[in-house]
């Protein structure tokens, strides 16, 4: 059977859009039963000695399996961003998805059904899924960037990196549907969903156009192949590539904000406004919404305007006043899902596309000469660094909320917001002036010039 590359792409697109889904799906099984696990910890209705004696204890316990799992995720971005340039991407989108179903398993439902609680336990199994969890972005990426060339990245990657938000929804509505049964079984059907995921991977895509069919699909001989040139680059000489740097310091901040709504949402609109656990994950999804309406649009008017960092630049500005609403709009579930719609548009929005378009922008660009294998590489070290910023922010979220309270959070992530900002102004005050010497007709209107000698 012959397939166009057309249809091939729409294989790729979909395949990998669905699998990092569930990476992400798979990740809110802990998010969104916070509430009862703690509740189990601190019980001994199960003829078990309590885990820990007060909920100010369990609760920053949470913190740290939040930060501890950032952090291994971080280390090994770094790893798996440089082994994915040197074997098979999807093999290795495969395995961390195979790894994700067992240790989410291990963490969440043995010691439930064997009455095994113990924290150096529960710490050994979350660092070990935050090191699988860890194979799927820079290889998903590289992945992508084959199949996929320079005409509208910005929307296609934008589009694409909705499947974050997207696998938030699932994740959150899915929780919630299986939660009655027992938190423990959040675990286990998410596993099931991404053991599953991991035999479509292998089956049903190729990681570039010209990687060989094992079921005898060609592709068309008229349409242009992908081929890899060049030799993988080390970390060092990844984060000396113009613009790299920028973006990583930038991600760190960013990611530390989004990653704390992902982590610690539901509790906080349990602990603030007494909701239910089931109502709380539910009403959560609409932060991911606006991450949605927020990667899509945004990835669809930078295309339009030719360079990206201006965008990013005014979204984080509007977050900074999303954010401060947010902290005041109370408990009106109407207005906090519109308020948190906005804050989802104007934080996770832009970190998407900072971790999918730009990521690609900044792994093929003209300081590479030509070389593509470099990609997951550069998109490893730029989630990599971002989710270590993310690990020191789970660590402190929960100080700061008990000695301050949760405003005191939310004014934390406005700062670092504006930290983002600085971080890539300099770049977007050049993007601005080279868009008015475009509208003058001096500079040519190509996008991806900007990744080389303007560092986007």
């Amino acid at each position: 059977m012959v397939q166009t590359m057309s249809s091939r792409k729409v294989m790729v697109f979909v395949v990998t859009f669905v699998s990092y889904g569930l990476y992400h799906a798979s990740r809110k099984a802990l998010s969104g039963v916070k509430s009862s696990i703690k509740a189990d910890w601190l019980s001994n209705s199960s003829g078990h000695a309590p885990l820990f004696t007060n909920e100010a204890d369990a609760k920053h316990f949470l913190g740290s399996l939040d930060a501890i799992f950032m952090a291994a995720y971080a280390a090994a971005l770094f790893f798996w961003g440089w082994l994915g340039d040197r074997l098979n991407p999807k093999l290795v989108v495969a395995a961390g998805m195979v790894g994700s179903a067992v240790t989410l398993t291990l963490f969440g439902a043995i010691p439930k059904w064997f009455n095994f609680y113990h924290a150096p336990y529960y710490i050994m199994t979350y660092v070990a899924f935050g090191l699988v969890q860890a194979c799927g972005w820079p290889s998903e990426i590289a992945i992508m960037a084959n199949w996929f060339g320079k005409g509208n990245r910005g929307f296609v990657m934008g589009v694409w990196a909705a499947c974050q938000p997207v696998g938030n929804i699932f994740g959150s509505i899915f929780t919630a549907m299986v939660l009655p049964l027992g938190y423990q079984y959040t675990f286990v059907f998410n596993s099931v969903l991404i053991a599953l995921g991991a035999i479509v991977v292998v089956m049903a895509i190729d990681s570039s156009p010209n990687e060989e069919h094992e079921d005898g699909v060609e592709a068309n001989s008229s349409e242009p192949h992908h081929n890899f040139h060049g030799e993988p680059i080390s970390l060092f000489k990844a984060v000396l590539l113009p613009g790299v740097l920028a973006y990583c310091i930038c991600n760190a901040c960013l990611k530390l904000v989004n990653y704390a709504f992902f982590f610690w949402l539901p509790l906080y609109l349990t602990d603030a406004y007494h909701w239910e656990e089931s109502q709380a994950d539910q009403l959560s999804i609409w932060y991911d919404f606006g991450g949605i309406i927020g990667s899509v649009l945004g990835g669809y008017i930078t295309d339009k305007m030719g360079k990206r960092s201006p965008l990013i630049v005014a979204m984080l500005v509007c977050s900074i006043g999303s954010l401060y609403f947010y902290a005041h709009v109370g408990p009106h579930m109407f207005w906090n899902a519109v308020v948190m719609t906005t804050v989802g548009v104007t934080v996770s929005g832009p970190y998407n596309l900072i971790v999918g378009s730009i990521s690609i922008d900044l792994g093929s660009q003209p300081a590479l000469a030509g070389n593509t294998q470099a990609m997951s590489t550069v998109s490893g070290l730029l989630d990599g660094t971002g989710s270590a910023g993310s690990a020191v922010g789970q660590l402190l979220i929960p100080i700061i909320q008990d000695d301050l309270g949760w405003k005191a959070v939310f004014y934390v992530f406005m700062l670092l917001n504006g930290f983002a900002i600085l971080a890539i102004l300099k770049r977007c005050i050049i993007d601005l002036k080279s868009l008015r010497k475009l509208r003058s007709g001096e500079e040519s209107p190509l996008l991806n010039d900007e990744a080389g000698d303007h560092e986007d």
